[in-house]
């Protein structure tokens, strides 16, 4: 199993090299991350290259018995390039072009900055492409990251203007799928087709769908010119991925994986200014999205938090723990490689509050020993563990465009779709159920059920599949707010759920939008649910049966004793559908009677507590940060492989306690 550090050789004296390889030897490295900001040093006039720095930095890296991972420069366009030829530069959706002076200062539809990453990608492969200890590549850096994914300038407009003939082939087609004749729309020449800048009011939603599908579209060509350089002058064992975010950007992460050996991410718990960690759940359905991207397949995680983040803000402090805790959490969902951002902390530039293993004055210290006591735990069992499989019984549908659609349009004040979307994932997580993303492509026979939260976009293959999964034993859960767009972004003209009616066995005649501050209440009257109550926030859905049973109604407002979750047979499954965004015990009280009629192995601990099992190895993690806790194991015996302890029955947990188990 690789473990090791992102390294910038080029922060620091060559003098102090040496002793950071001799730290990195005694911390058990095996992998280094360098050069993804090193453009500058490598290009430092145009057309003239030197890779001396970097050859002496692998040089001493690699005689060390540690291996490279090498990224390709192009998040950070050099002074002299943005200087001589400044339409590289992306512009902001006011008309503002982005200055020099941070990173991902270019748009990818720049025909002259697609010219020179194909050129310095090329060199750096010609050069380092045969290196017997360079293992792989990394693409950029981020893609899309801090408001990059989406670029409004000329070079883009004419850009938009090709994809969108190539599309639709013809102005009629392309004014009847946008309903152009609303507003006097009609266009009459592509040249007439703006990028969506700032409108006194706002764009057509179908153009502003269209172009984050455009934006997606230019990112994924983007990294295949990259990895198609690459390739042609590479070893065929030296791998190619890039390091995602997983923000909802205008990308799709799908397509991009294509064009990759595997997938990577930057797992960030907690960043500049977060008085506290995310939550654990989406913490956990982050390592599930990544799991998915490549439907499956293992990933790295090329920077995990080591230390307190920030630029000007510095944000929560991880408590002793958390780097062991988080980075179990992670190879336990998939992750099969850690790389820690970062070595040390740097004491000038933007990120020199972003602390790494070592803080400014270099010393190892406690960090330090935290992250020895992981290598050496994951140099004892991991390579076993990452080989272990998890079984995920519960799918959970996640889709780029639908993500945008709602950015679109949220429709409430108090809508967030991350949040909602967690709102319906956090359950299965707290219930510690095996979970997988699912997309439109993906096989659903192989899960139990499939949780569909705020399906607001619809895809008719994706809901074909969800009708035969249904039909053939399935249980699907919606949420509110489902089946109401067409894949145009025009809303339905059936009556809601649109087409998810008959599979749901309901009619949704009327709804309400509710503001911040605004609820409703909830009273369950059937199965599980029969007398808890809930409040209901940001939207109801007044539900009519049409065949379905109703578990829970709405207690206030004109509409009280209206349906708000439902129960439908169809086929040979179960449609559950949930028309309000309620609080989590009556969420974990629904979950637990549907996984218990469908047999998912729920296993219930403290709300704190998170375990997951992948095959014969068990990860349980305490994410209190206060309270000690009591959890309950699965059935027989596990073994701590690291001091030998049997645990049968529970295991006490201490605050950010973490524990790999496997089962003798």
């Amino acid at each position: 199993m690789y473990i090791g550090v992102d390294y910038y050789p080029e922060q620091w004296p060559k003098s102090r090299w040496p002793e950071d390889i001799r730290l990195m030897k005694e911390l058990g490295v095996n992998v280094v991350r360098i050069a993804e900001f090193g453009w500058q040093l490598m290009e430092p006039e145009e057309g003239v290259y030197d890779f001396s720095l970097y050859d002496e930095a692998i040089e001493l890296i690699t005689s060390n018995g540690i291996d490279v991972i090498l990224g390709t420069p192009t998040a950070t366009p050099p002074a002299w390039m943005v200087h001589r030829y400044p339409e590289i530069l992306p512009v902001d959706d006011h008309g503002v072009t982005i200055s020099f002076g941070a990173r991902r200062h270019y748009t990818v539809n720049s025909a002259k900055y697609r010219d020179f990453t194909r050129k310095m990608v090329e060199k750096m492969a010609q050069h380092y492409g045969q290196h017997p200890n360079v293992i792989g590549w990394q693409t950029d850096n981020e893609y899309g990251h801090e408001k990059s994914d989406r670029s409004y300038g000329e070079e883009d407009r004419a850009a938009f203007q090709e994809w969108l003939k190539n599309k639709y082939g013809s102005l009629n087609k392309l004014n009847e799928e946008w309903g152009t004749v609303f507003w006097s729309q009609t266009y009459t020449a592509w040249e007439q087709i703006p990028v969506p800048r700032k409108v006194y009011q706002e764009h057509n939603p179908s153009l502003l769908l269209d172009f984050d599908r455009f934006c997606a579209d230019s990112y994924t060509s983007y990294n295949k010119l990259q990895v198609d350089t690459l390739r042609a002058h590479i070893r065929k064992d030296q791998f190619i991925t890039h390091n995602f975010v997983f923000t909802d950007l205008a990308q799709k992460q799908r397509d991009i994986a294509k064009d990759l050996d595997f997938i990577s991410f930057d797992n960030y718990p907690v960043w500049g200014g977060l008085p506290e960690p995310i939550k654990p759940a989406a913490i956990a359905f982050q390592h599930d999205l990544c799991l998915s991207t490549k439907d499956g397949k293992g990933y790295w995680v090329l920077e995990e938090l080591s230390g307190a983040q920030g630029w000007s803000r510095i944000g929560y402090l991880p408590r002793p723990g958390h780097i062991k805790l988080w980075t179990y959490q992670a190879v336990a969902r998939g992750a099969e490689a850690i790389v820690y951002f970062r070595w040390r902390a740097a004491q000038f530039g933007t990120e020199e509050f972003c602390h790494g293993i070592l803080d400014h004055d270099g010393k190892p210290k406690r960090k330090y020993e935290e992250v020895k006591e992981v290598f050496a735990a994951l140099k004892t069992f991991g390579d076993d563990w990452i080989a272990a499989k998890p079984k995920p019984e519960v799918g959970v549908y996640y889709d780029a465009e639908n993500a945008w659609a709602w950015q679109i349009q949220p429709q409430s004040d108090a809508f967030d779709y991350r949040r909602e979307l967690l709102r319906f994932y956090a359950p299965a997580h707290d219930l510690n159920v095996n979970t997988a993303v699912v997309a439109r492509e993906s096989d659903l026979s192989k899960h139990k059920a499939v949780i569909v939260p705020v399906y607001f976009l619809t895809d008719p293959h994706f809901s074909e599949s969800l009708k035969e999964y249904a039909a053939n034993g399935g249980t699907v859960i919606f949420s509110y707010r489902s089946g109401v767009k067409k894949p145009n972004n025009f809303v339905t003209g059936e009556t809601l759920p649109g087409e998810l009616a008959e599979l749901a066995g309901i009619n949704i005649h009327e709804y309400e939008s509710l503001q911040t501050g605004q609820t409703n209440s909830v009273k369950g009257v059937s199965g599980a649910l029969e007398g808890r109550k809930s409040s209901a926030e940001i939207w109801c859905d007044l539900i009519e049966p049409n065949g379905a049973e109703v578990l829970a109604e709405y207690e206030d407002c004109f509409y009280t004793g209206t349906a708000a979750i439902t129960k439908n047979s169809y086929g040979k499954g179960t449609v559950y559908y949930v028309g309000s965004a309620l609080e989590p015990e009556m969420m974990t009280a629904l979950y637990k009677e549907i996984f218990a009629e469908i047999g998912v192995a729920a296993h219930e601990t403290p709300l704190e507590v998170e375990m997951l099992q992948r095959e014969n190895y068990l990860t349980v993690l305490n994410h209190s940060t206060a309270e000690k806790h009591n959890a309950p194991l699965p059935d027989g015996n596990w073994k701590d492989p690291m001091t030998g302890t049997v645990y049968n029955g529970e295991i006490e947990l201490k605050p950010i306690d973490s524990y790999v188990l496997v089962k003798e």
